[in-house]
């Protein structure tokens, strides 16, 4: 969030909305800018969670700056189009610097999770997102109800958006949109009904598969590796489905 608001910020903008539509890279007023500044607002609450699993001090020394936080995303008392406001008054630099330390602090402490993720490798991930929709787009109402398929579906084109725009929006929206995913179906596959041996198979096998692509996203392959060594079945089995990958 912090990059997104600073790009904001140093944009030049006579006003808030142009700043926002420069760096969103979206028109004012279109579904696209709606959509992508929920996605800012929702990096927001992500940050605001992340603060409220620090220890007790850090965590009363940064959420004092929230309201300023919101504040700057949404500007609920200004005029977004007031050539009076250019995009440089958006924020403080003070607010600014707090987000920055908060947001060098929650990559320190959470290092390895769906906060700050280790990897970078978002290929892995997208590919299995694609191969899911197939699955899914294959299997018949009979076996999973059609409201739960449509729901799953819907995650999964959100975090293929995400993957799109990781850059914008970074790797940790990302993760984090997985790891929904990755509960998602883990769910529906207790309620699959009628499933015959190579349907189940190919349920089980694309399930590890994208197990292994957020594992490698989130805590990087040097994890992996350690918990193959230390001889963890599940991420053996995992590993062994998608061979290849923390090589990558």
């Amino acid at each position: 969030m912090y990059e997104i608001l600073s790009r904001v910020w140093g944009s030049g903008a006579p006003n808030f909305r142009d700043g926002w539509v420069a760096v969103l890279e979206a028109e004012w007023g279109s579904d696209e800018f709606a959509r992508r500044h929920a996605e800012v607002a929702a990096l927001l609450s992500d940050t605001i969670q992340q603060i409220h699993a620090l220890p007790e001090a850090q965590r009363t020394r940064y959420s004092r700056y929230f309201p300023q936080w919101w504040t700057a995303v949404v500007q609920p008392d200004l005029g977004w189009s007031d050539n009076g406001r250019p995009a440089r008054v958006l924020v403080a630099q003070e607010t600014l610097d707090h987000l920055a330390s908060a947001a060098d602090l929650l990559e320190t402490a959470m290092r390895g999770t769906s906060a700050a993720p280790a990897g970078t490798n978002v290929q892995e991930l997208a590919e299995s997102c694609r191969s899911w929709l197939e699955i899914l787009a294959e299997t018949p109402d009979s076996e999973l109800a059609s409201a739960v398929k449509t729901e799953i579906v819907a995650q999964i084109t959100h975090l293929l958006w995400l993957i799109e725009h990781a850059e914008l929006f970074g790797v940790a929206r990302v993760s984090r949109e997985t790891n929904a995913v990755v509960g998602s179906l883990a769910q529906a596959s207790t309620m699959l009904t009628g499933v015959d041996v190579q349907a189940g198979g190919r349920w089980k096998r694309a399930f590890l598969s994208l197990v292994a692509a957020s594992v490698v996203l989130t805590a990087g392959a040097t994890q992996l590796q350690a918990a193959i060594e230390a001889g963890s079945g599940v991420v053996k089995e995992i590993t062994q489905v998608v061979d290849g990958i923390s090589a990558e």
